[in-house]
């Protein structure tokens, strides 16, 4: 009995040291903080102000440039090719003399015409001597019938003679025309024979060189005027409502690195591609200087309004959890502290976001975040220099 009572009596001693070496705090994870320990100390951040400003709103767009006048040169007429003028790089300009074919055969064709259009015209000639001999044979018969000085059959063969001849002298007019046409064929074949330019641009390849012997449609050059350019780009039919002809454009090419072109919008595809659910747009561009070359590739934006008073903040300020998402998170400083606040992304330019929901114009938000913050960390706004070496 005495040994049951003296084993009582150490076990509760011992529960009575464990409960206060959990009470003192010394020890344990389970006990009450010390009141006097030293609290945790603040992170320093660099914090930016929210920015209110005018906001262009855009659509994104990419394409090809292309020529507006973008031709091939054929012959019309076969022969041999006896001058090519120009060579590839070349500048022409409109009407410009940019071959000659052999036209020995075609003058003479053009000769042959004209003189048969010369015998037509004399025959006609001819024929309207008889016309009006007839004619004035059938007015003395018409008067020798009236006084009975001729018999019906002899006034009857004056009119004929007439008719006769008149038809005579519409055939010889049918000649005339005739004739007329084929002389205008065989001059306009000749003139083919000489092939100019029918725009400006620069020889963007040649063909055939002088010798080659041509068939109609063999082609000789291709010229191209990179003067008038057009930007042919796919945009989503989500986008649609958005475009309109007249907006601006501004875009870079990867030749001029980030030197910006502007253009307008000139046409809208009235059909929306099945395969892709997208709608062709196309951009004229002017081109004065010449940079720019059909086949470029184009990436830019059409301004479709612009956004007043408009949240931006840094672009640093942003987390996202996945790409291509218009949805992330900032920490904005609050009675010094880090707030987490999920955020709507309208628009990037450069390093500043749009933000459309999520945040207020007096709001300062952290950038440069680091992985040690989170919600609810305690935080002080820290100079340039602290937040640099941190």
């Amino acid at each position: 009995m005495k040994r049951r009572a003296l084993t009582i009596v150490i076990l509760l001693w011992f529960a009575a040291g464990q409960w206060g070496c959990s009470g003192n705090g010394t020890s344990g994870g389970g006990g009450v903080a010390d009141p006097n320990a030293a609290p945790a100390p603040e992170l320093a951040v660099k914090v930016a102000a929210v920015t209110v400003m005018n906001w262009p709103v855009t659509i994104p767009i990419s394409g090809s440039l292309r020529s507006q006048s973008n031709v091939e040169i054929k012959s019309e007429v076969a022969g041999r090719l006896i001058a090519a003028y120009f060579e590839e790089g070349d500048t022409v300009r409109k009407d410009d003399l940019l071959a000659e074919i052999d036209s020995t055969n075609y003058r003479l064709a053009f000769e042959q015409a004209s003189s048969m259009l010369g015998v037509a015209q004399a025959g006609f000639e001819r024929i309207q001597v008889t016309l009006d001999h007839a004619r004035g044979e059938k007015e003395r018969a018409d008067n020798l019938l009236r006084t009975g000085g001729i018999t019906g059959k002899d006034h009857q063969a004056a009119v004929t003679g007439v008719r006769e001849a008149e038809t005579q002298a519409r055939l010889a007019e049918a000649e005339i025309a005739q004739a007329r046409s084929a002389v205008a064929i065989a001059e306009k074949v000749r003139n083919d024979c000489r092939i100019t330019a029918p725009a400006g641009g620069q020889v963007r390849r040649k063909y055939l060189d002088k010798g080659s012997l041509l068939a109609p449609g063999s082609a000789i050059y291709a010229l191209v005027d990179n003067s008038r350019l057009e930007l042919a780009c796919l945009v989503p039919s989500y986008q649609l409502s958005g475009i309109k002809t007249g907006q601006w454009t501004v875009f870079t090419t990867p030749t001029w690195a980030e030197r910006r072109f502007e253009g307008r919008v000139s046409a809208v595809n009235p059909m929306v591609e099945s395969d892709n659910r997208s709608i062709e747009v196309l951009v004229k561009i002017g081109n004065p200087g010449g940079e720019l070359r059909s086949g470029m590739f184009a990436l830019g934006e059409i301004e479709v309004r612009v956004e007043s008073k408009a949240i931006v903040i840094p672009r640093s300020a942003l987390m996202v959890e996945q790409e291509q998402s218009d949805t992330g998170n900032v920490f904005i400083v609050s009675d010094g502290r880090a707030l987490r606040r999920a955020v709507q992304v309208g628009g990037a330019r450069k390093d500043l976001l749009w933000i459309r929901h999520g945040l207020a114009e007096n709001d300062q938000v952290i950038v440069d975040i680091g992985p040690s913050l989170k919600d609810g960390t305690a935080v002080r706004i820290a100079a340039d220099r602290e937040t640099r070496g941190r």
